[in-house]
């Protein structure tokens, strides 16, 4: 047997984002897999540090460019009992329709790139296509397409009328019968159902040792959402129950199904929550509260899976923050399932756990064995970034 050890990464064109993987390949074959970390190099949680509940919200939404909302929310659950809050109904339903957007948002954006990846250039234009009317969605509820920030302590900074309302209504009536005729195309085109069929399995047993969330471990037949497990929000209104999309096969193709159809259900919890929203209501204003020390932890199903958030807060300011997205769960399984595979099917791999690498990474800086800590103004001045 003779082995080569083919280097992917951090820069490749088969990777959106910097991670290193380490295949050691006999011939084609795949018989080992080791991946790396540390590239992108953030420091969100530091940032918070030392900030008022407001502030530290701010930065928080900017996590991810993708769950800006699912960020939100998940401090939110966390601060808002802590500062003895309890937002109206509207608020709540407001959030779950910009979250489920996020979701659709998230989907299409991933079903985009899947196509990219294996050379269905068409077919990641049209998926680009209908999410450009998710954006505008977007920029007609909170004013911004990409990072909403439409989220304050206790209430939100619109308030949805009829006007708004009707807009996304007439955008899902729009991109309905478009991803239904892309969903098909995802489960009967030849090419993809030959690339994405029986690879990068996962068994149900692999999904609940390694701790799997989301669109991952349900397409291993895990029935788990925390929107359906620990309902939040409006989440845990009868009426807007999470009906989770469940299956059973395991590989990339049966992720790349789940995803699809969980469009679906976003879409009908959104309409739902739009019947129940009485745009004549206004949103309570906003107001300077003050939340008492201690600490406390949220989650949320972000498009990726399980979002959880840990805050600690002293004298109104956030004294720690950590955070753990759903993708620092899903990559520990690279190394398992890339095993045995042919390296031609490392990019639908890779790219079938929807991996976040931005809004996972974290900042660690070791000197001399000893911890190095950096203030938030060091980090946004650029400062011992060499």
């Amino acid at each position: 047997m003779h082995t080569t050890i083919y280097p992917i990464g951090p820069q490749h064109p088969s990777l959106k984002e910097p991670i290193f993987i380490k295949l050691h390949v006999d011939g084609s074959r795949i018989i080992k897999a080791e991946f790396n970390l540390g590239y992108a190099h953030r420091g969100v949680e530091k940032c918070s540090e030392g900030y008022l509940l407001d502030s530290a919200l701010h930065a928080v939404q900017r996590t991810c460019g993708i769950c800006s909302q699912c960020h939100s929310m998940a401090f939110l659950r966390t601060v808002e009992p802590m500062a003895n809050i309890q937002p109206p109904t509207k608020v709540y339903l407001q959030r779950l329709v910009i979250a489920e957007l996020e979701r659709i948002h998230s989907h299409l954006l991933w079903a985009g790139i899947m196509a990219h990846e294996i050379g269905l250039d068409t077919l990641f234009m049209y998926y680009l296509k209908q999410r450009e009317h998710v954006l505008d969605a977007f920029d007609e509820l909170t004013g911004n397409r990409v990072h909403h920030s439409c989220d304050v302590l206790g209430t939100m900074k619109r308030s949805f009328g009829k006007k708004e309302i009707d807009f996304l209504l007439e955008k899902l009536q729009t991109i309905e019968p478009e991803i239904t005729e892309l969903r098909r195309v995802m489960e009967k085109n030849e090419v993809i159902v030959s690339r994405f069929k029986k690879h990068g399995m996962i068994t149900k047993k692999l999904a609940t040792e390694l701790g799997l969330v989301g669109p991952v471990a349900r397409a291993s037949g895990i029935n788990y959402d925390v929107r359906q497990n620990d309902p939040y929000m409006a989440y845990a209104i009868k009426e807007l129950k999470v009906k989770p999309v469940i299956r059973t096969e395991g590989d990339a193709w049966a992720r790349s199904i789940v995803r699809c159809d969980e469009v679906f259900e976003s879409m009908r919890l959104i309409r739902k929550a739009c019947e129940m929203i009485d745009p004549n209501e206004e949103i309570p204003k906003k107001k300077n509260l003050f939340a008492k020390d201690g600490s406390g932890f949220g989650r949320v199903e972000a498009p990726r899976g399980e979002n959880f958030h840990f805050v600690t807060i002293k004298n109104n300011k956030i004294a720690r923050l950590k955070l753990r997205t759903p993708t620092l769960a899903n990559v520990l399984s690279y190394s398992r399932i890339l095993e045995n595979e042919s390296i031609t099917d490392v990019p639908v791999i890779v790219m079938s756990l929807d991996p976040c690498i931005s809004c996972m990474e974290r900042v660690a800086v070791i000197k001399n064995k000893k911890e190095e800590i950096w203030t938030s103004h060091e980090l946004f001045e650029g400062k011992k970034h060499d």
